[in-house]
Formats: C-alpha cells, structure tokens, sequence
C-alpha cells in the first residue's frame, strides 16, 4: 500500500524538504508535527506568504500550485530564514499587511498561526526565550471576522453535463475513474478525503466506505445508486490490487499504482469543467450534496455525521 505523500512528486518533494530541515529549521519542524500532508502542504504555504512579506525577495517567486509549482524550493529558502531573531514589530507589520490586502480572516488567521507554530518551534529548541515567544504571539494574535462562504449549488443538470464530460473528454479506464471521483465529491467528501481513500476502505457490496477526515477523525459513509455504479464500474477497470482507491492513468490508458493527490483532484474537475461548460469546484459540490440533504429532510445531527464536520453550526 502506498503512502499518501507518495501521491504526487510535488507533496513528496515537499516532504523530503521537510524531513530534512526538521533537525536544522524550526518551520520545517513545526509542519513536520502536523498530522496530515494536507495541512503540512497549506502551512507550508502559510510560511512561504508571511517570509514573502517579512523578507522580500527572500524566496523566489511563486509558479504555482501543483505539478508545475515550486513549492518546496520556496519552502526551503523560508527556512534558511532567521525565524528565531526577527523583531516583534515586523510580525506587527506582517498581521497589519495581511489586513490591508483585505484577505478573507480565515487566511490571515492561517498565515498568523503558522508563523506562531514556528516561533513555538524555535523555543522548544532553545533559540528564542519565553519573553520574546510572549510577545511574539501578542502581535500575532488572530484577527475577529467572518465571511460568508463563496460557491455555489450544482443543478442537477449542470451534475449530468459534468458526468457525461468524463465519457467525452476520455475514454477507457480515464472515464471510469473521472466518474467515480466525481460520485465520490458529489456525495460529499472532500477531495483531499477522495485522494486518501484506497482499496480496503471500500466495502463494494454494502457500498460502505471509511474516510480518513480532518483531525484524524474516521467516519463512515454509504454510497448507492449512481455513485456505487459508478465506483463499482471504476474497481472492474482498476482490479483488486491494495493501494490508492483513484489511481493515475498514462497517455496509452494503463493504470499506474501510485494514487491521484487532493491537488491532482482539483485539476482533474476543472478539465472536466472546461469540457462541459459547468464553472464548479469541489467544494461546491460537497455544499450541493449538504443543501439536497437538508431539503430531503435530513436532520442536521445526521448530516453534520456525514459530511465530518465538527461542529452543526458548520453543517
């Protein structure tokens, strides 16, 4: 069975940067400790915007996420940074550029948090005193504030459009498998939830499938009708094999073993998009199985146990 951060080069460059300056830097030490290659992927994002701001053309520039990204080169150039001697007043400057740029709170807050995480880093490892930690996180504190949530519902039709892409935009084993990922966004899952899932947490003849959440949080959904056939009909294509439940395909058609990422995902529904004229993503998806949900008549409790959420106001 593969490993997740072997999903994609780019998470797994990613990865190797930071096994290899955890000893040495205190950001590669504080996204090492995050549970997820998601959340060390985002943090160490989160990093590489605040170095952006606080030691300009420190890092080379941004080409991107993705394959074709430079995440990891970014990254590394932010932990040769000087984390554990920078001033309090340029962190004051940091949360009050991110402020002015009129950024969402919620990633202000990440970029915030992450910047503390690696100043906590550098305490534990005895370059940065308890005085300096103090009030570093006073001028870090998070910002008050929300937002509405932005996306949209997918209209049955627009589903159909979608789902009628994977068989005209590819053919073969692609088809089968851009289906079943599809069915498994629109049952609600998120898509970094999809590129972790592999072979033994689908059960094919209940339809039971294991997700692995946020905050290493498992649950268990069903799946039925359209979408069961439709990962039914992937699992004929892909066979019995253990590894990554969506597996990449090549240029010829042949299945390869290792496992399509959450960015991969996100690249995949947007071809599709393109293909079918139908502007979503799959977050949108997941917010359009939420809202049928609740004008079924599902009770929130239950949903909020479906979709993973920690909280029914969330839901």
């Amino acid at each position: 069975m593969s490993s997740p951060l072997a999903r994609s080069l780019p998470t797994q460059a990613l990865s190797q940067e930071v096994a290899a300056l955890a000893g040495t830097s205190p950001c590669a030490a504080f996204v090492r400790s995050l549970a997820s290659p998601a959340s060390q992927r985002t943090m160490a994002q989160a990093i590489c915007a605040a170095a952006d701001i606080l030691a300009p053309g420190a890092l080379p520039p941004s080409l991107g996420r993705g394959a074709k990204g430079n995440l990891s080169s970014r990254f590394r150039a932010a932990c040769a940074l000087p984390w554990n001697s920078i001033r309090v007043d340029r962190l004051g400057e940091l949360r009050a550029q991110l402020l002015e740029r009129g950024l969402a709170p919620a990633t202000v807050n990440k970029v915030l948090a992450a910047v503390r995480g690696t100043l906590e880093q550098a305490w534990r490892s005895g370059t940065l005193d308890s005085d300096t930690l103090a009030r570093a996180k006073d001028a870090l504190a998070s910002v008050k504030g929300t937002r509405l949530p932005t996306g949209r519902h997918i209209k049955r039709i627009e589903l159909r459009r979608l789902f009628d892409a994977c068989a005209s935009g590819s053919r073969g084993a692609t088809a089968a498998r851009d289906a079943a990922m599809l069915a498994l966004l629109a049952t609600g899952l998120r898509r970094a939830e999809v590129a972790g899932l592999v072979f033994a947490d689908y059960e094919r003849e209940s339809g039971r499938l294991l997700i692995r959440g946020k905050g290493r949080k498992e649950r268990v959904v069903f799946i039925c009708n359209g979408a069961k056939e439709a990962v039914d009909e992937w699992m004929d294509a892909r066979g019995g094999d253990a590894g990554p439940l969506l597996r990449r395909i090549n240029k010829t058609g042949s299945i390869q073993e290792g496992g399509l990422s959450a960015q991969a995902i996100y690249s995949r529904l947007r071809e599709l998009c393109s293909v079918s004229g139908v502007e979503c993503t799959p977050h949108d998806l997941r917010r359009t199985m939420a809202g049928d949900a609740l004008d079924a008549g599902i009770d929130v409790v239950t949903l909020q146990s479906i979709m993973g959420h920690s909280s029914p106001s969330t839901t």
